[in-house]
């Protein structure tokens, strides 16, 4: 599971939102190079069957609240995620998330 707290970053204070702002999340850098993201995902409800995210590099994504269903690319079944879980994603593919909760992420870019 990820930090609660990042010591030492630079943070990107220009959001990235999609899906009309029911998903956003802002980028950290490190003073090594790396980069993560810290982020939102409101509820899907009657207003989208799931999200789509396509990724350029692997990505792991650990779930720091709420509860979520993930279908990676190439894959036919959703599996479930909770809070204390994460998922990793290859690069130059994605996945499919819905959830009926709000969810807060951490995505560790990889690549």
């Amino acid at each position: 599971m990820s930090a609660a707290q990042y010591k030492n970053v630079t943070i990107n204070a220009q959001a990235s939102i999609s899906y009309d702002g029911r998903c956003s999340s802002h980028t950290i850098m490190f003073e090594d190079g790396r980069q993560k993201t810290l982020g939102v995902i409101l509820p899907c409800e009657n207003l989208v069957e799931h999200y789509q995210f396509i990724t350029n590099t692997s990505e792991r994504i650990d779930i720091i609240s709420g509860e979520c269903e993930v279908q990676l690319h190439g894959e036919e079944d959703f599996s479930y995620y909770r809070a204390g879980q994460g998922f990793v994603v290859e690069g130059d593919s994605g996945f499919n998330l819905r959830t009926e909760e709000i969810v807060q992420y951490v995505c560790h870019l990889e690549g």
